[in-house]
Parts: C-alpha cells; structure tokens; sequence
C-alpha cells in the first residue's frame, strides 16, 4: 500500500506542482491577470460602451485611471501573422490559448462579437491599424477611421483595491466593551 502511495506522489506531484498551463487569476475589482503575458487585463471588455475609431481608443486607453493605475494600453499584437490562429498577439493568446470568446467570454464580462483594436499601426500603410476579432478569431488590419471596441490591458500584475484595514484602537475599544458588558452581566445573574 505505501508503494502505490508513494507512486501516485511521485508521478502526480509534479503536474500538481506544475500545471501544464498557466491560467488566468481574478484579482477583484475588475481586474483579470494573464500570467503567461505577464499582462492584467480589464475585466469588462466593453468599458467604454461604445464603438471607436483607432485614434479616439489610443487616447482613451492612454487616458485611462482605473483602480489609480494610469498606464492602460490597447493590447499589442504579432504583426507577422494575419488571419486565424495568430496566438502571439495578445488578444490571440486570450482567444487560442484560453478560450475566451464573444461566446464564452469565461472570467471577462461583455466580450464583444465584433473587432477589437490593437495598439499597433500597420508597418505598410499608417492608415491602418492592426484589429482582433474575438467571434471569429482573426486579426488583421482596418482603416483607422473605422469604427471598432477597445480593451484596456496593463503590463504586470495589477492588485485589485484594497478596502481599508479598521484602526486598531476602534478595534480594542470594541473588543474591550464587549468584554466589560459580558463581565456586568455575569455579575447581575450571579447576585
């Protein structure tokens, strides 16, 4: 019996350990971590509530504080891949890698079926920035003036908010009535 025990230790303990891949972590208040991209993303991807074109999403992302975090982004993108299963974007590995779509947006909430912005210009033509659809899963370029949903992600871990720790003194001052009370009332039931 050990040796099965210790068998099933050894085989399963490292997948245990190790997951095989890494996963997205809910940090609250909004906030969705990537820790394969080392990215938090918004966890509403609809924010804005409105459809933009690219210059108005990179001013907006650019503008952006939420949770007094102020270096918001359109995500970035693998220009060298166009079409479908382009997991080196950002929005890509979100789609490709976990399963995040218009259908099932999982931890995310209002994932459109429609083309998102990206940070990136097209190299070739500056009328036109790179885009990400997250009902089909591909990426390509579109005009700048057209209009599309932007995504705010921000390089790192982000924390979500903290609420605020009560003093410790209102904590004592509580604690230390409570105790009074329960010791007056002792007393009255005893005389």
């Amino acid at each position: 019996m050990k040796k099965v025990t210790i068998f099933f230790i050894v085989m399963f303990l490292p997948v245990i350990a190790h997951p095989l891949h890494a996963a997205l972590h809910d940090r609250g208040g909004g906030l969705i971590y990537d820790d394969v991209m080392d990215i938090t993303w918004m966890q509403n991807a609809n924010y804005t509530g409105i459809t933009m074109i690219w210059d108005d999403a990179m001013t907006w992302a650019d503008n952006l504080v939420f949770h007094d975090y102020d270096d918001w982004r359109l995500p970035a993108t693998d220009t060298t891949c166009s079409g479908s299963d382009c997991t080196g974007s950002e929005m890509g590995h979100l789609f490709y890698n976990e399963n995040v779509t218009s259908d099932s947006g999982g931890w995310f909430a209002d994932v459109r079926p429609y083309m998102y912005w990206t940070g990136m210009e097209d190299e070739i033509d500056a009328s036109k920035a790179w885009r990400f659809n997250f009902s089909s899963g591909s990426q390509g370029t579109s005009s700048k003036t057209s209009t599309r949903y932007a995504w705010a992600v921000r390089d790192g871990d982000s924390a979500g908010p903290v609420a605020p720790e009560p003093v410790s003194s209102v904590l004592f001052l509580s604690g230390g009535a409570t105790m009074a009370a329960r010791c007056f009332r002792q007393k009255r039931q005893v005389s």
